[in-house]
């Protein structure tokens, strides 16, 4: 039986990442979600795709590493919870 913290941290990061991914793929710019709260955090202000394509490609790969990561997990551990 895996952690339920553990298991429960990685789903709400899954659902964040794939809003946040989808959010950024159709928008073009990042960050994706909670835009309005970090845009004054970033040196240079927002990557753009546009404006530095490979920084953007940069930060969406990122997100989609860590976005199967965490469904790789969640999956293992659903899977093993019900063997």
């Amino acid at each position: 039986m895996q952690n339920p913290v553990t298991l429960l941290i990685a789903a709400v990061l899954t659902v964040y990442l794939t809003l946040d991914t989808a959010l950024i793929l159709q928008t073009g710019r990042t960050p994706g979600l909670f835009y309005k709260y970090l845009r004054y955090r970033q040196r240079y202000g927002p990557i753009t795709r546009k404006g530095r394509p490979q920084r953007f490609r940069i930060y969406v790969f990122g997100n989609v590493i860590v976005l199967v990561t965490c469904l790789t997990y969640v999956a293992w551990a659903i899977y093993s919870w019900q063997s």
